[in-house]
């Protein structure tokens, strides 16, 4: 995470650093948290795909109002959309976070964020200022065994959290632990199938629900290893084809 923030001299990472030397390190605490982090965790530098999620610990107020300044949108989560030419980065304030507000987690400090992610993958951060990491103890163990598994269950997007954890499950070649296998079993129905193929269809380059006739047959492939490794083969084929966009492949 040091390297790749504060000393790599590429023209996107550069422009990164730039908008939070500028308008985030002048909060006390702030945070990276999950998509960056974990990708960086599991697959090095040039497995970092997604957008930068920050979460800060400051007064909401004072998170509003870099949000105004910024001219970012607000998001249905109680947090900030601010995109530029190279990025996307999600923020808000700490105690607007959704686990927080709907009573599933205290939050006296912003490591204790890390016990509000639906995906035990991305209960982990980068503190900016401070330059270290908070995770469990077991955080790179969990992630060298490519299981993963539910952190905290409730969740605003069960679609949303659904349609990543197949993806993942599939694309990462990974086993779902007992408690996301019980609630792939639970949501991953008849009905839900058709609207995660549409959010599949809206939200990444790759599609692969669309591959599926039925949420039966999507869940025997998530459940067995060797279908999953196929998949995840065709995919590493297409990434390599001329033209193809990386943007937005995993969430």
């Amino acid at each position: 995470m040091d390297d790749y923030l504060w000393r790599d001299k590429s023209a996107p990472v550069s422009a990164l650093r730039a908008i939070l030397k500028e308008h985030f390190l002048p909060f006390d605490r702030v945070a990276i948290i999950g998509g960056m982090v974990r990708d960086l965790a599991r697959a090095g530098k040039r497995g970092f795909k997604s957008d930068v999620d920050l979460v800060v610990d400051a007064p909401v107020e004072d998170v509003k109002k870099l949000a105004i300044d910024l001219n970012a949108t607000p998001n249905r989560f109680g947090g900030y959309c601010y995109k530029t030419s190279r990025w996307k980065i999600d923020f808000w304030a700490l105690r607007t976070t959704w686990a927080y507000t709907e009573g599933h987690a205290s939050l006296d400090k912003i490591e204790d964020v890390t016990h509000c992610t639906f995906f035990d993958w991305d209960s982990v951060i980068y503190d900016l200022k401070r330059r270290h990491i908070v995770c469990c103890d077991d955080y790179l163990e969990r992630i060298k065994g490519k299981t993963i598994e539910v952190c905290l269950r409730p969740t605003p997007s069960v679609n949303g959290n659904l349609l990543r954890a197949v993806r993942r499950i599939i694309l990462w070649d990974l086993e779902p632990g007992p408690l996301l296998h019980a609630f792939i079993d639970e949501n991953l129905t008849d009905h839900n199938f058709q609207e995660i193929a549409k959010l599949d269809r809206t939200v990444y380059t790759w599609p692969l629900i669309a591959k599926f006739e039925c949420a039966e047959r999507l869940r025997r492939h998530v459940c067995t290893p060797e279908r999953r490794a196929e998949l995840g083969t065709e995919y590493a084929r297409q990434l390599s084809l001329p033209g193809f966009s990386r943007k937005h492949v995993v969430a």
